[in-house]
């Protein structure tokens, strides 16, 4: 969420304007990828303003300013000078039901050092920004510009209410409303973050116990025991890309690296959605599949279909007038796909996305999806069946017609018999932080139907660091502390290969990031169990462990032996 450091105040008079009498007209479209965005101006109604700029950016370019609005100032600004710039955004589509922008203040030459930059974004309810800032050097009339950068991928956003003006020497700037990002529940003594804990040290935990005797069966006391978790039960992965990891250069390597030692779950990002599986499953894939279970990383199946128009194989398109072709066509993809990697993969996300996307649905009738669900049940009967959604606890988890239409279809498969084993939910953040004791209430409405949850694609973009790594810390905590969720996946971890860029773990220079130390602390550290035990007069010691795959170690005489144990939640012997 945003909050400012004081209310609303107006400008003190004689403050300069920095654009033209209407600003919204001093923009044009730039960068070298600019047409893959298009901007028109609307009308508005029930605003402090009556007009905006809707902003559609059409296919993901390569990086946030290879499409960007800019608009040169029409007049100086001197240095010491404080500049506010007001203006008011809100999202009108994308894929997560949050749309992005990047606001700068910077030189209007190659430099492009600027004095202000923040990025922010809004779901479909109007937010005010506020930026104000003290000027570092003279910016002669036109030297300078305003940039809304909006190189994000596929989302439809709108700017208005803009209002750029030098307010001299003499303002305060501590005395302008300020938009900071933050969020509810961040305080380091948060109740809900307290009892979060204490329920993780309850359901995520169970009683190991050890006990060593010699080959008469008598009690050896004194015995060394080592005593390591190897393997969460609980599922801590990212979503992969088959090419790096059948790749065979250095940042391959590294790639590889990192998925092997921080991730027990990994699910492909594009290379089994339907567009890619279309001819058949390229062999890499297969590839990439059997390098992640040879070391022991269970893989999800994502997706069988996203059945909105822009999301379909091209070749399907002329089928969408001719029923029965399509059906034909689907129930071909579903079985096909399904039984190609039968027994390799423990859940397939069925339908994703269907409050936005629903062309297939729309074309063959609602219950078309207890058909899809079927088919893939009886394709591989031993795999996991899921819904997959996004806007439920994203975007300030405020949506409660996107959350409706979510928890309508689970109850409507649910009654009508579909196969559906689990619930996926998506968890997409920007600037709009949901409060984690709200995230997990939205949890346990969504726990209703007793089938399993996963937080299915994560991701939180951010360039306050800070407050990106203590927002993943506490949306762990709060995803991990619920019973009913099994695992959060990552949707990335590498700048280079992340859909947005800032909400990677580790830079382009494989650096980490404050975000990705906040992941291994928790789950390498916090959530470790490590445990040097000595046996008693019994041969017998216990440690209380998180739940999952153990090695056993012991050593006494000089003689050393390993096993290996299984933990579940109610403990072992």
């Amino acid at each position: 969420m945003f909050t400012s450091t004081c209310v609303r105040v107006e400008l003190p008079a004689g403050h300069a304007p920095l654009l033209g009498t209407d600003p919204l007209d001093s923009f044009k479209l730039d960068g070298r990828q600019q047409q893959l965005a298009h901007v028109r101006t609307i009308d508005v109604t029930g605003q402090p303003f009556t007009r905006a700029l809707q902003v559609t950016t059409t296919t993901a370019p390569d990086s946030e300013g290879s499409a960007q609005l800019i608009a040169p100032t029409s007049a100086a600004v001197k240095a010491g000078d404080v500049v506010m710039i007001r203006f008011w955004l809100r999202c009108q589509e994308s894929m997560t039901g949050e749309g992005f922008t990047t606001f700068a203040f910077q030189q209007n030459h190659p430099e492009f050092n600027p004095a202000a930059e923040i990025q922010v974004s809004a779901n479909s309810k109007w937010r005010e920004v506020d930026v104000p800032f003290k000027a570092g050097h003279d910016y002669p009339a036109g030297q300078a510009r305003l940039v809304f950068r909006v190189g994000f991928d596929r989302q439809t956003i709108e700017i208005a209410g803009l209002e750029v003006s030098n307010l001299g020497t003499t303002t305060k700037l501590e005395s302008l409303p300020r938009t900071r990002i933050t969020y509810a529940g961040r305080e380091a003594d948060a109740p809900w973050r307290k009892e979060a804990l204490a329920r993780i040290d309850k359901i995520r935990k169970g009683d190991l116990t050890v006990t060593v005797t010699d080959s008469t069966g008598h009690p050896v006391p004194d015995a060394n025991v080592h005593v390591v978790l190897k393997r969460h039960e609980f599922g801590f992965g990212s979503c992969v890309t088959a090419d790096l990891l059948t790749g065979t250069t250095p940042d391959a390597e590294h790639y590889r690296q990192i998925v092997q030692s921080y991730f027990n779950l990994a699910v492909f990002e594009n290379d089994m959605k339907w567009p890619a599986v279309y001819d058949g499953v390229p062999p890499k894939v297969d590839q990439a599949l059997n390098w992640l279970l040879e070391r022991h990383i269970e893989v999800r199946g994502h997706n069988l279909l996203w059945p909105g128009g822009v999301w379909l194989p091209p070749q399907i398109k002329p089928m969408l007038d001719h029923p029965s072709q399509l059906r034909e066509v689907i129930a071909n993809h579903i079985t096909n796909t399904v039984r190609h990697f039968r027994g390799k993969l423990t859940q397939w996300d069925v339908v994703n996305e269907p409050y936005k996307n629903h062309v297939l649905i729309d074309k063959l009738g609602k219950s078309v999806m207890i058909d899809w669900f079927n088919l893939a049940h009886e394709a591989d009967p031993n795999c996991q069946l899921f819904l997959n959604e996004y806007g439920i606890v994203d975007g300030g988890a405020n949506d409660a017609e996107h959350q409706g239409n979510f928890y309508g279809w689970i109850k409507y498969l649910k009654d009508n018999g579909a196969p559906i084993n689990g619930v996926g939910i998506q968890s997409h953040f920007g600037s709009v932080l949901t409060d984690p004791a709200k995230i997990l209430k939205v949890f346990d409405r969504f726990s209703e139907f007793g089938f399993p949850m996963e937080s299915t694609e994560l991701s939180i973009n951010l360039d306050d660091r800070q407050l990106q790594a203590e927002y993943m810390r506490d949306y762990m905590i709060a995803a991990f502390s619920h019973p009913n969720i099994h695992g959060i996946m990552l949707w990335g971890f590498w700048e280079k290969r992340h859909w947005r860029p800032q909400g990677a773990l580790y830079n382009t220079d494989w650096t980490i990031r404050p975000i990705g130390q906040a992941w291994i602390d928790l789950v390498h550290k916090q959530w470790q169990t490590d445990a040097q035990l000595v046996t008693d007069s019994k041969g017998s010691q216990a440690v209380r462990g998180f739940c999952g795959d153990y090695e056993v170690t012991v050593t006494y005489s000089g003689k050393s032996k390993t096993v290996l144990a299984h933990l579940p939640h109610q403990g072992t012997n």
